[in-house]
């Protein structure tokens, strides 16, 4: 790092700093408005944000480590994003938007009733805050820590009031304190506008990154060539379909009809709850929370993913012994860049991170404010007081985050890990929009399995074995988390279904009250006159079915290009562009947009 590296650094964090002191009047009036930016965000803003927040700093390193490990069939671990992501925006951004809630926890108590309900979201607003937030945080700043470790040349230790104290943790506690300012200020007008400006600079950063590195190998056609002589991927590394056999390199057939067809449903944000809720919550009407989500979904697979899997594939070839994978990326930044580009692209990993830590702060402090505080022990205080102690609980997550992160080995693992320990409440969470039934004891029920299951699984490795050799993985040598999911889905779908059918039965009367208020297509509201009329459902299911053949043929269609397969590349292009012309059309024509 030069001095002009260190200066545009230096920059880019007073930028952002700024922004949030001057939207802190903004966010300060009220709960709406620190959590929802008072519900005025446009569809571009909001939509950017929810990339934003994905893009952390931490995802390009488990994104090399995968595929380097299994190449670019690898990726579909985040390739289940192509066949249900599309589904979010046409089938749960205008409903969120509708509810009116201030979080996805608050959406509980709306759509059931009685002591289940108010448990459940108490139980939920902690769960989030205390498991899946600090989770997340946890493994965003260990990236973070290891990004520091590569990039930058500074001695380990340094001396603070007399104690020896790491330096890339020192550095990584400063970048936190500068997220944890502007969030506490501005709310969620400070994270969206901040994102804005960091999802730009990390994108632009990440393309420097990916040139320079398919440049240092010597071009595309060096690097496909050095790669079609690959052991560790069996010269696989640039196919994208699974192959069919354990020993051919990449995926195999099991993995990858796990991460299709499961996957991508089976979460914790399947309907959208969590971050992409809060942005369509916020957004200024519900046309505006759909072009968000559509925004979002294809940015995020058309443009933002290639300079990642382009400087992972380099990497194969630069580093063909690197025994952490996870530090490939980095290593790069470090090696291949000039002075200038590099402090850019080290403010472009800082932009990654504080764009994922800023949202993530935000929303653990909305469920401890909203649903645990204002709900369940200060009732009747004043906005201020409220807003006051939506700060602190910024600050005091970070805190915690940072103590959780201290416990991480490894990034891509705790991806994992999140991943199975609510995968089971995915199918509920879809369910609940669409059949009435459904209650708050089944969402008790499919919480309760799933956390169960999976740590039982992974303690004790019940079933495992089997069900790896049912998918065709090696049970002593493969990756086991496809297998490890499918199991705590199975278990958590069965007692999910079994306890609606045959626990308690829903309020009717509050039932429909939900139903009349977020009007899902296709479902009548309980009770209400039989000659009126509702939305029916299949126009949504074909733009989903539109949506996602779009997505599909042009992220695939731009790789190919990219690869130096023409052919291919071109007619996936006019496919995307005939199913995404239609798409557009019905958006138009459906939602009156112009």
């Amino acid at each position: 790092m030069a001095p002009i590296d260190w200066i545009i650094v230096a920059a880019f964090l007073l930028g952002v700093t700024g922004v949030g002191v001057l939207l802190s009047a903004k966010g300060s009036s009220s709960v709406d408005d620190f959590f929802v930016s008072g519900r005025k965000l446009p569809w571009w803003l909001a939509g950017t944000s929810i990339l934003a927040t994905s893009f952390a700093c931490d995802t390009p390193l488990h994104v090399t480590k995968v595929i380097r490990e299994h190449g670019m069939s690898g990726a579909w671990l985040y390739w289940s994003a192509l066949l249900f992501a599309p589904m979010i925006p046409f089938l749960f951004a205008r409903l969120w938007r509708r509810a009116g809630v201030v979080t996805d926890c608050e959406l509980i108590e709306l759509r059931y009733s009685g002591k289940a309900a108010a448990g459940l979201r108490l139980l939920m607003a902690l769960f989030r805050t205390f498991a899946m937030e600090t989770l997340t945080l946890g493994w965003v700043i260990l990236g973070m820590v290891k990004i520091m470790r590569a990039m930058i040349d500074l001695p380990p230790d340094v001396t603070v009031l007399g104690t020896e104290v790491a330096t890339d943790a020192l550095m990584v506690a400063a970048l936190v304190a500068v997220a944890v300012v502007y969030t506490a200020m501005s709310g969620l007008w400070g994270v969206v506008a901040t994102d804005f400006i960091e999802f730009i600079i990390a994108l632009v950063g990440s393309i420097f990154l990916a040139v320079a590195a398919v440049k240092a190998v010597g071009g595309m056609d060096a690097l496909k060539g050095a790669l079609e002589s690959h052991a560790g991927t069996g010269g696989r590394a640039v196919e994208f379909l699974p192959s069919l056999g354990r020993d051919k390199g990449g995926i195999g057939v099991g993995s990858f009809l796990v991460y299709f067809l499961v996957l991508g449903w089976a979460h914790a944000e399947a309907d959208g709850a969590g971050n992409k809720a809060q942005r369509y919550l916020a957004s200024k009407d519900e046309r505006h929370a759909l072009l968000s989500g559509i925004w979002s979904v294809t940015v995020q697979n058309i443009i933002r993913n290639w300079p990642w899997y382009l400087a992972a594939l380099s990497s194969i070839v630069l580093y063909p012994t690197l025994t952490d994978n996870e530090m490939a990326y980095p290593r790069m930044i470090a090696d291949l860049l000039p002075v200038g580009l590099r402090g850019l692209m080290v403010a472009a990993f800082f932009a990654a991170f504080l764009s994922t830590v800023d949202t993530h702060l935000n929303l653990s402090a909305s469920y401890v404010v909203n649903d645990v505080y204002r709900r369940f022990m200060v009732k009747r205080a004043t906005e201020r007081h409220y807003v006051g102690l939506s700060r602190l609980a910024v600050a005091g997550m970070a805190v915690l985050a940072g103590v959780v992160a201290l416990s991480l080995g490894s990034v891509l693992e705790a991806f994992k890990f999140k991943g199975e320990l609510m995968s089971g409440l995915g199918l509920v969470l879809l369910l609940r929009w669409y059949w009435p039934r459904v209650t708050a004891w089944s969402e008790i029920a499919a919480m309760v399995s799933s956390v169960a299951t999976c740590l039982v699984v992974r303690a004790t490795g019940v079933g495992v074995g089997p069900t790896a050799a049912l998918l065709g993985i090696d049970p002593q040598h493969g990756d086991l988390f496809p297998a490890r999911l499918l199991i705590i889905v199975a278990v958590s779908a069965l007692v999910t279904i079994a306890v609606t059918l045959l626990g308690p039965k829903v309020d009717p009367a509050k039932v429909a009250e939900f139903y009349a208020r977020v009007r899902p297509p296709g479902v009548r509201v309980p009770g209400a006159d039989p000659g009126s009329r509702t939305e029916p459902l299949w126009p949504a299911l074909l733009d989903w079915a539109l949506a996602s053949a779009f997505v599909s043929c042009a992220m695939f269609g731009v790789g190919k290009l990219l690869l130096g397969f023409p052919a291919q590349g071109f007619a996936l292009a006019a496919a995307a562009l005939a199913s995404g012309s239609w798409l557009g059309a019905r958006v138009v024509r459906r939602h009156g947009l112009s």
